[in-house]
């Protein structure tokens, strides 16, 4: 009985045998030719298989040569030749080949040609010009099948949707180590866009069409359709969205675009707590409606509270003709104000007019400020009505964690005592900040700032149009609007002016980590020609998905006691 139950478990589970161990060495390859070569050898991939035999070793490696030979071909080796020996010892196996990849093939002649009426096309004509296989290159069918992939999907991107090979060949004569490579795309006629249809019933069309970002007859194009997909996707209005432009579907040349819209959540709340060492502990909350009717206004507020200031805001939003870029917004906010010897409680009422044309973005406003300030010795009560205008500018290859880009942001406003103002004033504001990479783990990292004011009386400025220094963005190694020209009592109470600059370099660690180095200088000033105060120091970094994580450590190397002071801050690098 014992017996029948042991053999009964051996048949159901049968006892594993103990694997045969290989090695393989293969010689006289490079890195890219090792490992497509390991990919394709059968007993490669089969030497860390649980039941593998001696046996099944000798088979796989008497087929390897030839293997080897068929792996190599694709690279144009067509007359390699292989020594291979297997060696044994109790049970473990070292399978050796020698490789000899003798002369490559090189190919003689290369014919591309475009017919049909996109031969001229400018997209085409540099498709062709950068087929990635040349004339008197060696032969590789893996660059070869790339670069015939890649001409006709140029083809089909540009609206050749019957674009065809009437001839795709390669004739290797290994003889004489020469191939010749021949391709004759056909395009056929160029489609155009048809007429746009929306699936949806709970958005106005004429918003939705402000989204279009192409006009009936224009080149079709599937990189369009896709931007057309992102920007509509981008507006946080739906759940689902779905271009269709179906070739089948098309009247005459003409393709039709259908795009199924499902809604997205209307309300959105958000809550967070942080701190920095410019604000102290914070709290923010804010709560959104982003579509109160079918023209997709929206209304936002917000609230921040922190160790210096509280904030509580109001925004509504009107998409205008482009509703992505071009934005009209009324605002109102109520805002308290504590550093140091800054004492701000204001009221600011404003209309702003936003539009993005290319990378750079521009802005006219006009606000109504009005704010009761006590800055030491200077206080008072004011009101203004301010216009002004902006401009921004970004170019990065990413805005969060950037490797090589730069920002730029100009600012003017003023006021006019005739115009509802207690006095006059003009005031322009410049900031920009370059970052480019240093080798494969630096970056270097420069930032700048100015500003002017234009007034008759400066103790009539209130708090929030004065310039100041210091603090996490500016001078490091200062505290917080620290920086600017003193009363008689040695209290800081802003300037006319605004100068900084800031050089760093960072140097990554790790993927998450990296370390930095830097100096700033700068200073709010009366006189352009005043004193500049320095600091400088060195940080540590963390990425994370909203930004780095920035802890600086900071020395005020103009004072002569030379302080330290730390830093913390979060947030994108532009």
């Amino acid at each position: 009985m014992a017996l029948t139950i042991a053999a009964l478990l051996l048949f159901l589970f049968p006892v594993r045998a103990l694997a045969v161990q290989v090695e393989i060495v293969v010689e006289g390859l490079e890195r890219e030719l090792l490992t497509s070569l390991l990919s394709d050898l059968s007993i490669s991939r089969q030497k860390d298989h649980p039941y593998l035999s001696e046996g099944l070793v000798h088979r796989l490696h008497i087929q390897a040569s030839e293997e080897i030979r068929a792996a190599l071909r694709p690279f144009g080796y067509y007359s390699a030749t292989v020594e291979s020996r297997l060696e044994e010892t109790e049970g473990r196996f070292k399978a050796v080949y020698k490789v000899n990849l003798g002369d490559p093939v090189l190919v003689t002649r290369l014919d591309l040609e475009i017919q049909g009426s996109g031969a001229a096309h400018r997209r085409l004509s540099e498709s062709k010009k950068g087929f990635p296989l040349k004339m008197g290159a060696p032969l590789n069918h893996r660059t070869y099948e790339q670069g015939k992939k890649t001409l006709l999907a140029s083809a089909v991107q540009s609206g050749f949707l019957d674009a065809r090979y009437l001839r795709h060949e390669v004739q290797v004569r290994t003889l004489e180590k020469t191939a010749q490579v021949i391709l004759h795309l056909e395009t056929g006629p160029q489609f155009v866009f048809g007429p746009v249809t929306f699936q949806q019933e709970f958005l106005s069309e004429s918003y939705l069409r402000g989204y279009i970002n192409f006009s009936p007859g224009d080149p079709f194009a599937n990189e369009v359709l896709l931007e057309l997909q992102n920007s509509l996707y981008d507006s946080g209005q739906f759940s689902r969205v779905e271009v269709d432009a179906s070739r089948e579907e098309s009247i005459g040349l003409a393709v039709p675009v259908k795009v199924i819209l499902e809604p997205g959540p209307s309300r959105k709340f958000s809550a967070g707590v942080g701190y920095g060492t410019d604000t102290g502990p914070r709290f923010r909350t804010g709560w959104e409606h982003r579509r109160i009717n079918k023209d997709v206004h929206r209304v936002r507020t917000d609230l921040l509270v922190s160790q210096i200031k509280t904030r509580l805001s109001g925004r509504y939003t009107i998409p205008l003709r482009r509703p992505r870029t071009d934005l009209l917004d009324y605002s109102a906010a109520v805002a308290r104000e504590r550093v140091g010897e800054i004492d701000s409680d204001s009221l600011l009422l404003g209309v702003n007019r936003s539009w993005l044309r290319g990378r750079a973005s521009y802005t006219a406003f006009i606000k109504y400020l009005w704010e009761n300030y006590d800055v030491a010795t200077d206080e008072g009560r004011i009101a203004l009505l301010i216009p002004g205008m902006g401009w921004n500018y970004v170019r990065a290859d990413n805005r969060v964690a950037t490797g090589k880009g730069f920002r730029i942001d100009w600012e003017l406003q003023g006021a006019d005592d005739d115009v509802l103002s207690g006095f006059s004033f003009l005031q322009t504001r410049l900031t920009a900040k370059t970052i480019n990479r240093v080798g494969r783990q630096g970056r270097i990292i420069m930032r700048a700032e100015g500003g002017s004011t234009w007034v008759d009386d400066f103790s009539k400025m209130p708090a929030t149009l004065r310039f100041f220094a210091g603090g996490d963005q500016s001078v490091r190694g200062f505290a917080y609007k620290s920086l600017g020209p003193e009363d008689a009592s040695g209290n800081t109470i802003g300037g006319r002016y605004l100068l900084v600059g800031s050089l760093e370099y960072e140097h990554r660690i790790t993927d998450k980590w990296s370390m930095g180095i830097f100096s700033d200088i700068g200073n709010a000033l009366d006189d352009p020609g005043d004193p500049l105060e320095r600091g400088a120091g060195l940080g540590w970094r963390w990425q994370t998905v909203i930004g780095l994580v920035r802890l600086d450590v900071a020395w005020a190397m103009s004072r002569e006691e030379k302080p330290w002071r730390m830093h913390l801050n979060i947030g994108p690098d532009l």
